[in-house]
């Protein structure tokens, strides 16, 4: 049998791996690779000290060294599922996020028109309040103005309005008064 020992613990130490967009976490791979290369040279330096005798422990200590290396193997797979599954969870969490922000948006936009068309509507009602006020606002002027304009009419009619005219009025009511004292003193029979 060949005792030639074909990797060594710096192998095991130094070795790198390639990692793909899935890989394994390099500081996990690292931590245990170095643990391998020291127990490495652990069984290395008991089969140095235990000499030729003992070629079992060898084979021993490959076959753990093969089995460490299945189990790195292993965890990188379990790493890079975990990856993915991951990825996949992180795009189904933006899709949601994206759909709930569109539903966001569509609901805004809705009240956003909603709330512009009951201003416009609000506006509409307003105005036509207003075009109906305007309009009973003229007919009350023009009511008043018409009812003033006769007022004024009797009030220039009036006698007492003008100085001219109340001297006028008072001068007819001196000879109706004139009138009617001598109209009695002649009805009235004389006391002799």
């Amino acid at each position: 049998m060949n005792d030639k020992i074909e990797i060594s613990s710096a192998d095991i130490r130094h070795k790198e791996f390639a990692s793909n967009m899935f890989g394994y976490k390099k500081s996990e791979v690292k931590e245990y690779l170095e643990m391998l290369s020291i127990q490495f040279e652990d069984l290395y330096a008991q089969r140095m000290n235990a000499g030729d005798t003992d070629q079992l422990n060898v084979y021993e200590d490959r076959t753990q060294t093969q089995l460490a290396l299945e189990q790195i193997q292993k965890r990188e797979e379990l790493i890079a599922k975990t990856m993915l599954q991951a990825e996949n969870t992180r795009n189904e969490i933006i899709k949601t996020a994206q759909k709930e922000a569109d539903n966001i948006i569509k609901e805004a936009e809705l009240a956003a028109k909603k709330a512009i068309d009951d201003t416009k509507h609000y506006l509409n009602v307003l105005n036509h309040e207003y075009v109906n006020l305007k309009e009973s606002r003229r007919q009350f002027l023009s009511s008043a103005h018409a009812q003033l304009k006769t007022v004024l009419e009797r009030l220039e009619q009036d006698p007492l309005f003008t100085r001219q005219k109340e001297a006028d009025l008072d001068k007819e009511f001196e000879e109706a008064k004139k009138i009617t004292v001598e109209s009695k003193e002649k009805n009235v029979p004389q006391n002799n």
